[in-house]
């Protein structure tokens, strides 16, 4: 069992992660299955398959946005829902006898054993102010660090160094960057370069755990925006709340309505005036690309082993 967890609240990067490494795995030619709790899922409180090796199950639908995004983007690849990882798993092995199971958000979860875990921090605020919730960041003390495999720094850049709490730890470490590849179309799915965007009026709207990095990533291709609708992370959008926003678009000639994979896994749904929405493409990329290699060579092995 590979655990993808994190030590804080807010964005830390895990389902982007969690397809990366899914998708490394099953390079190497392994059977690959991934758990997801299902938060706010109409199955969170049960066990269900969403996706298998041919397709995506239609009641994957409601199994909340994160789960989705996983099936979305892991074709051949088994995503399960529900917060009872032990059922889950169970599940699993009787169904689908997987090669390994990636557990996203299980690091606080020890009900369940973990060969391997990877413990996610968001590289340019790691630990907040190192105090727990609610007068910090940390779910739980920092001093858990210690059963971590391997440390992510999630959405790096190249000014940001390695925080001195790290270097106490003989730990394995890298990091990734995120660039937007292109912008998809809500209505007909189609491609459009960075380039398309360049001098027009945007709009950007999300509901995610870090939406300064959704900014700079949309600065970093040389856009511009009006404004910026930020909405809590995992928001369930309502048709309530977005008219009013493609309404004033429309006043000002706003020419797009940008949001992030995630949100369009659920704004897709509504009932609304689409016409100018496009969501982003995300790519994630590994800085130490040997560290990783070495790390998924280990893990391979020891599952052969």
């Amino acid at each position: 069992m590979i655990s993808v967890g994190n030590l804080t609240v807010g964005g830390n990067g895990k389902t982007p992660f969690t397809i990366l490494l899914a998708k490394a795995l099953k390079e190497e030619g392994l059977k690959v299955a991934v758990s997801h709790r299902g938060y706010k899922g109409a199955y969170e409180n049960t066990t269900k398959l969403i996706s298998d090796e041919d397709h995506i199950y239609e009641d994957a639908q409601k199994a909340g946005d994160e789960p989705l995004l996983l099936a979305r983007n892991l074709k051949g690849i088994h995503v399960i829902v529900g917060k009872n990882r032990k059922k889950a798993i169970q599940f699993l092995e009787e169904k689908v006898q997987p090669d390994v199971v990636i557990l996203d958000d299980s690091f606080q979860h020890l009900k369940v054993h973990h060969d391997f875990d990877f413990l996610l921090f968001n590289g340019k605020n790691p630990i907040g102010n190192g105090f727990l919730t609610p007068a910090g960041m940390l779910r739980e003390p920092k001093s858990a660090m210690k059963y971590a495999d391997c440390f992510v720094l999630n959405d790096i850049s190249e000014e940001c160094g390695i925080p001195k709490i790290f270097k106490k730890y003989s730990t394995p470490i890298f990091s990734t960057s995120y660039h937007i590849t292109h912008f998809i179309h809500y209505n007909d799915l189609e491609k459009s370069e960075s380039s398309s965007f360049v001098g027009k009026k945007i709009y950007l709207l999300s509901g995610i755990g870090n939406p300064t990095s959704f900014e700079k990533s949309i600065k970093d291709l040389g856009l511009s925006y009006i404004h910026h609708y930020q909405f809590a992370d995992h928001h369930e959008f309502a048709v309530n709340d977005i008219t009013p926003i493609v309404e004033k678009a429309k006043k000002q000639n706003v020419e797009a309505i940008i949001t992030t994979e995630k949100d369009h896994v659920k704004l897709k749904k509504l009932d609304i005036d689409q016409t100018i929405f496009y969501y982003a493409k995300l790519q994630v990329l590994i800085n130490e690309m040997d560290t990783f290699n070495g790390i998924i060579r280990t893990i391979k092995k020891e599952i052969g082993s």
